[in-house]
């Protein structure tokens, strides 16, 4: 009898072991889509920038471009979605150089040709070293945070973490248990995450700080309603717009289009 239990007990753990490995696996799987090649760069949008490496507090070599702006009157650390580099960003750049914004495109640990491996805790120390090698670069100019998708969740940590003058998060959402209960209402996915990106009590903790958010009701990869969540949570000032297009129209850019003159009316507010 001794020699069965012991026997159920050894199987217990065998599954529940065989069970987490594959909830990680799923989880990796589900959020972290690495992109090595590097498809474009600023030059071909008449575009000068530098090659910019530097390094997380762990010692990850991460890499990027830096886009001066002429007669610059801000900088924007560009905290990009998944599945993309700077290279598929970079069609953006001419839009914050028209505008009088220098431009640090980066790439998280495990993109383009920044080293490592993904992880929320490894994301977040990134976006510290980036704002840090912006600052360095920006002559005493405010320095904004622009996060798209999952790069919201990096922009809002780092709105915590650094003195950015302002936030800007483009397709956010709430965190990832609540896009879990979304698109798995019938699983228990939610409560069994390790990577929580949790923006909800981070956005309320934020008072004072100038924030924009911008989301499409027809948005098909980040549910419009956690975005809406994400801005609810949010602590004054703040504002939300409704955008149009797909995740990443980012039609707020666009003038005349949806979300366009709340974002200029965003940005007029710095200077330097």
């Amino acid at each position: 009898m001794k020699k069965v239990l012991l026997s159920i007990s050894f199987l217990l753990v065998a599954a529940g072991l065989a069970g987490w490995i594959w909830l990680r696996r799923f989880e990796r799987g589900h959020l972290y889509h690495p992109v090595a090649e590097i498809a474009a760069t600023p030059a071909q949008h008449a575009l000068r920038y530098q090659d910019v490496q530097f390094n997380a507090a762990d010692g990850t070599p991460l890499a990027g471009w830096w886009i001066p702006a002429n007669s610059p009157r801000g900088t924007v650390v560009f905290c990009h979605g998944n599945a993309v580099n700077v290279g598929d960003v970079a069609a953006l750049a001419p839009e914050f150089f028209k505008r009088g914004f220098n431009l640090l495109l980066w790439d998280y640990r495990g993109y383009g040709a920044s080293a490592g491996r993904p992880s929320e805790k490894g994301f977040y120390a990134d976006a510290r070293a980036a704002f840090d090698a912006a600052k360095a670069m920006s002559d005493k100019l405010p320095i904004l945070v622009y996060g798209h998708s999952l790069g919201a969740a990096v922009a809002v940590q780092l709105a915590q973490d650094r003195p950015v003058a302002g936030l800007i998060v483009d397709g956010g959402f709430l965190s990832t248990a609540d896009l879990a209960r979304r698109f798995y209402p019938r699983l228990p996915f939610d409560r069994l995450l390790s990577e929580a990106y949790d923006s909800g009590p981070k956005v309320a903790a934020l008072a004072g700080l100038p924030k924009l958010f911008g989301h499409s009701p027809t948005d098909q990869t980040v549910p419009f309603q956690s975005g809406r969540l994400l801005h609810g949570a949010a602590a004054n000032p703040k504002i939300f717009v409704l955008l149009a297009g797909a995740h990443s129209d980012h039609s707020w850019f666009v003038p005349g289009a949806p979300g366009n003159a709340q974002f200029e009316a965003f940005l007029a507010q710095f200077k330097r």
